[in-house]
């Protein structure tokens, strides 16, 4: 179980291939247009938790930087944002380049928001989903999904948890990399990386309440932002080890009311409790969790809604950007065919965006009482052939 549980929360490559050959022109990468009706705004936050000691530098406090996907005002002919910040742009070049993309080769296009755009005003405010990215992963990697959200309305945030993300620059020019390596021992990740990760969520959490009830006076967040917020309704989803920390989280903080879990194990002291609120979890076809107890048909101590679902044809990378990225560069002959099928599965790219998407939004949408049908029911309706129940 334990190479099974590292081989998939880290993401890591390791897959064979044939060298392909570069072609004269550099490819650009594009993301799925998002479907709702909104344009949408993007912005970092650099946060800083003065009463917690750093982890890996407990002479330091711990520092975060986050980013905010979230219904905007764009002006006509406004240039999109970049699709990744510095730090998930690193990551992106060093993946591809253990998958065998031939360097210079490709480059991430735009994506579809734009950086510190006015908040939308005169629609309500926004309900608030946050996010945590996979082992090492860095906020970007998951821009499909979170642009999409907020285009339907709502605050997406996502959170860099810095010293095991792969990178991280903080506005001053500093940068840090990770201290985690990705053959850690699954202790690792429940006793170190699942704790930090959980406690900067609950920080996170925090400061947004903070910035919802006024107390901005830096003007961290863009105009109007802040006041949007709605602290009452908190998602928060994740890919990975983000689904691991998304369980975690709702079991330590009240103000979390759902969750959706992406292809992550279950750790924890939640793994013994349960939980009393609901957690949607879509795992991978190959789906690698088939002995962890939040994946079980009972599990022990849990009151809440629980709905396990398997997507078939996905890899555990479909959860992600990479689910984008990789059919593209395997369609431009950049990878083989094979490495991208290993990686993020045989099912189309779009329809598996679109699923993931779908599936997302209209989760929280029941969640949060903004259509007229409960959880079950909602999911029930939107039944798919991919989405098997399991067992």
């Amino acid at each position: 179980m334990l190479a099974v549980v590292l081989a998939a929360a880290t993401g890591s490559a390791g897959v064979a291939h044939t060298d392909p050959v570069a072609p004269a022109a550099v490819v650009a990468l594009t993301l799925p247009v998002p479907t709702g009706p909104y344009s949408v705004g993007v912005t970092e936050m650099h946060l800083v938790d003065s009463g917690r000691a750093d982890p890996w530098h407990p002479d330091q406090r711990r520092e975060l930087m986050v980013q905010v996907w979230y219904p905007a005002i764009v002006d006509r002919g406004a240039s999109a944002a970049p699709w990744m910040p510095p730090g998930g742009r690193q990551a992106q070049n060093t993946y591809l380049d253990e998958l065998g993309a031939p360097a210079g080769s490709w480059a991430l296009a735009p994506g579809h928001s734009h950086q510190d755009a006015p908040a939308l005003p005169g629609h309500g405010r926004f309900p608030v989903v946050l996010n945590s990215p996979g082992m090492t992963d860095t906020t970007g990697w998951s821009t499909a999904q979170a642009e999409d959200l907020a285009s339907h309305g709502y605050a997406v945030v996502a959170i860099n948890h810095t010293h095991e993300a792969f990178s991280v620059h903080f506005p001053d020019g500093r940068e840090t990399v990770t201290e985690v390596p990705l053959d850690s021992p699954q202790e690792v990740l429940r006793d170190l990386l699942l704790p930090t990760r959980v406690a900067d969520t609950r920080f996170v959490l925090d400061r947004l309440a903070e910035f919802a009830g006024g107390q901005d006076p830096q003007q961290v967040l863009p105009p109007a932002l802040a006041a949007h917020l709605d602290l009452s309704r908190v998602g928060m989803f994740g890919h990975s080890l983000g689904g691991s920390t998304t369980a975690q989280a709702i079991h330590d903080d009240p103000r979390i009311r759902a969750g959706v879990n992406l292809d992550g194990p279950i750790l924890g002291s939640v793994a013994a409790d349960g939980l009393d609120r609901p957690l949607l979890m879509l795992a991978s076809g190959s789906y690698p969790w088939s002995g962890d107890p939040g994946w079980q048909p009972g599990w022990p101590n849990n009151t809440g809604l629980k709905i396990p679902l398997r997507v078939e044809g996905t890899e555990h990378m479909s959860f992600c950007d990479q689910q984008a990225i990789l059919p593209q560069l395997a369609a431009a002959g950049l990878i083989p065919a094979d490495t991208a099928t290993r990686t993020v599965g045989s099912i189309d790219p779009d329809r598996s965006i679109d699923l993931q998407r779908d599936y997302l939004r209209a989760y929280f949408d029941a969640v949060f009482g903004r259509i007229g049908t409960d959880i079950v029911e909602t999911l029930t309706s939107l039944a798919q052939p991919e989405m098997l129940p399991h067992p």
